[in-house]
């Protein structure tokens, strides 16, 4: 025997009799689930596991092989339990050989058990495993777990002990751990007659991670969320490939905290991005159907598609009767060269952290001139810090005018940016944002100006049906970027680029 295996033999860990008695129950059961696993079952394949499961763990895992089968699971099972953080090894190990099997799965749900077992060892929560097994999760509680976590919850998570379990492994040191949030959410739907007991240990627990002060004992219902849901849908140039983009999207509904989903990338041909953004919105609008309120899609686009007519793309292209995005949704464009260039967002936050202030005389709006671009144009934005919004002189086509407009107004951090693509007179496109705007020494006007830009198009449909460009509404551009609203910051994005090229 090795000397790394007899120090594992001769300091076993200890427990107390309620642990222990856990630990041989969850060791029984993840053996069984093992037991029916392909990989384990195939000696190669089995040696390829132990064979991960070392490098996981740095070294002998400690492990005897034995002669039976089951006896040799229960051995190896054993040594992860007794190993800090060895349970979560075996079934990331396992994952990796067998994703997404039955076996695989319940191993995972077993796993996360032994962590509230672990968590909580100075706790009676057994009788908290029964009560939650009895509560099915909703949409609603799926929905707060993925803003909490900023991930959704895995598909097998059936129960709230499913979800209780599944988030012990996620404690934040300082702040309300989301295991114990989701308790506090749990508790007006608990029984009655367990509502004491919940409430009791909610609020010991609160107190023993130090979070009293932000938790509430009484537990009342969570209030209703209100605001706006939000997706936004990312187009970037595939590699080298002059028609394919990969489409990414990003979906968060009504929250004061910021905390995106990630959606499943595409790749998309240039002449089929109508089509997918239809897919994508039809697929979000189907994970909202239990939702009600207001949503916003946002495209993210880079410079190649900044003029691209996205607001009058459709939705239910497959119907008898497509409907043009902007009758139904505030329809705003982003830019990614801006969200990309971190250089220029200490500027790019300073104007709009400065729309909260309310003093003195300011001049939120300014309307570039045709003569005025590039230095002269970069000047004045600098002299007027106030300024939010730029109203360019013209649409910002290939090496045009409003295309040097365009790239001075995101250099210097102006928020909002709005041109006409059909370039009607300036001088009318200028009033109708500054009537937009409204009081010129309020952010709020500024704010809002994706809301007054969808009920401009949406007259503009009510009036020119057949959108011949006679209604200033078609053809309206508006450039809306929320520094405190990105799809994950420039360094992440950066780096989900990277990953998808690979």
């Amino acid at each position: 025997m090795s000397d790394h295996m007899r120090a594992v033999r001769e300091a076993p860990r200890r427990y107390s009799p309620s642990v222990a008695e856990e630990r041989r129950r969850l060791v029984g059961q993840i053996a069984t689930a093992m037991e029916a696993s392909s990989v384990i079952r195939d000696p190669n394949s089995r040696q390829l596991l132990l064979q991960e499961l070392g490098h996981a763990l740095g070294g002998a895992l400690g492990y005897r092989e034995l002669g039976l089968l089951r006896a040799q699971i229960v051995e190896l099972v054993t040594v992860c339990v007794d190993r800090p953080g060895g349970l979560r090894c075996l079934v990331e190990c396992l994952e990796l050989l067998e994703p997404g099997s039955k076996q695989t799965v319940a191993v995972l749900r077993l796993a996360d058990e032994w962590q509230v077992v672990e968590l909580f060892s100075d706790y009676d929560v057994a009788w908290l495993r029964g009560l939650l097994s009895t509560l099915e999760v909703t949409r609603e509680l799926r929905r707060f777990v993925a803003e909490t976590r900023a991930a959704p919850a895995p598909p097998w998570c059936e129960t709230a002990w499913d979800l209780f379990a599944h988030l012990a492994s996620a404690n934040a040191h300082g702040e309300v751990p989301p295991w114990l949030a989701l308790l506090e959410r749990l508790a007006p739907v608990v029984p009655q007659a367990s509502l004491p007991r919940v409430r009791e240990l909610t609020t010991q627990m609160a107190k023993d991670w130090g979070v009293a002060d932000q938790v509430d004992g009484s537990a009342q219902d969570a209030p209703a969320v209100t605001g706006t849901a939000y997706l936004l849908i990312q187009f970037e140039k595939y590699g080298g490939d002059d028609d394919t983009y990969i489409l990414s999207h990003w979906y968060q509904w009504a929250s004061p905290v910021w905390q995106p989903i990630r959606g499943e990338d595409r790749h998309v041909p240039y002449a089929g991005l109508e089509a997918a953004v239809d897919q994508v919105v039809n697929e979000t609008e189907r994970r909202w159907a239990d939702q009600a309120g207001a949503v916003t899609i946002e495209f993210v686009l880079p410079w190649q598609l900044m003029n691209e007519p996205v607001d009058t793309w459709r939705k239910e292209l497959g119907s008898r009767m497509p409907s043009p995005l902007t009758t139904e949704y505030p329809l705003v464009i982003r830019s990614l060269e801006r969200i990309r260039a971190s250089q220029w967002h200490r500027v790019w936050r300073g104007r709009w952290q400065g729309l909260a202030d309310r003093g003195g005389e300011r001049k939120l709006v300014h309307c570039a001139a045709s003569h005025q671009a590039d230095v002269q144009l970069e000047a004045t934005l600098k002299r007027e810090k106030a300024v939010a919004v730029l109203v360019l002189s013209e649409s910002p086509t290939t090496d045009s005018v409003g295309e040097r407009q365009l790239l001075v107004g995101l250099r210097s951090g102006v928020p909002a940016i709005v041109w006409h693509r059909h370039s009607p007179s300036t001088e009318d496109l200028c009033q109708t944002v500054a009537s937009m705007v409204g009081d010129q020494a309020s952010g709020a006007g500024v704010r809002d100006l994706p809301n007054r830009t969808a009920q401009l198009r949406q007259l503009a449909w009510s009036e020119d049906p057949k959108g011949l460009d006679q209604h200033l509404g078609h053809g309206f551009v508006i450039l809306f970027d929320d520094p405190d609203r990105q799809p994950g910051g420039a360094v992440s994005v950066e780096r989900d680029r990277r990953k998808v090229l690979a």
